[in-house]
């Protein structure tokens, strides 16, 4: 004798009711576990990112008293070492895809020459970048930068923006000091300032 168990319809709407909400629940689950593992924990909401680097290495300390904005013999600059850090640095962004890139550098030769050195996109010298260690007006230039990474957040972004600055602009910007030639993805909010960053390439 066989033992069959029937199911009323009612009892099998509310079977299939259950299931789908079952269904629901592992679906939300697993849309949660991919946006959270899409965004790494340093990231923040509503914000971009933007890559920040120093320039590469150039011996010394500071610029000479009698240094001249233009004249690379009164500054300090890229040794051949440095010049291998910024070619190395390029190498590195154009492998993940960010070339070509909307490059942006502070006027003094050193950043110049390893923004060129990426050889990602043309260069072009910005005054929110230039140093002002031993000179300039801090919150000026500093206010300048936000300005233009603020500009670049609210425009297309149809490029990715690499800024090559120096140490005393990135710890100020980021709150975070940078070896020489150190990359920093930092992601900017729509006011242009920073939320939060990290370090993405160190020269050997």
């Amino acid at each position: 004798m066989s033992l069959h168990i029937g199911y009323q319809p009612w009892q099998t709407a509310r079977w299939a009711h259950a299931t789908a909400g079952v269904w629901r629940v592992l679906v939300r689950l697993l849309v949660a576990c991919l946006v959270v593992g899409a965004a790494p924990a340093w990231a923040q909401p509503d914000t971009v990112p933007i890559w920040m680097m120093r320039h590469a290495l150039a011996p010394g300390y500071g610029d000479p008293s009698d240094m001249v904005l233009g004249r690379c013999e009164t500054q300090r600059t890229l040794n051949d070492v440095g010049r291998s850090q910024a070619q190395a640095a390029g190498a590195w962004l154009k492998a993940r895809g960010l070339s070509p890139a909307e490059v942006l550098a502070s006027p003094w030769c050193r950043t110049m020459e390893t923004a060129a050195l990426l050889g990602v996109g043309q260069v072009t010298a910005h005054p929110g970048l230039a140093s002002f260690f031993q000179r300039g007006d801090a919150q000026t230039i500093q206010a300048a930068l936000v300005q233009r990474v603020q500009q670049y957040v609210q425009g297309p972004m149809v490029k990715p923006l690499v800024l090559v600055t120096h140490q005393v602009n990135i710890s100020a910007y980021t709150g975070r000091g940078v070896a020489s030639g150190e990359i920093l993805e930092v992601r900017v909010n729509a006011a242009g300032q920073a939320a939060s960053q990290r370090s993405v390439w160190l020269p050997n």
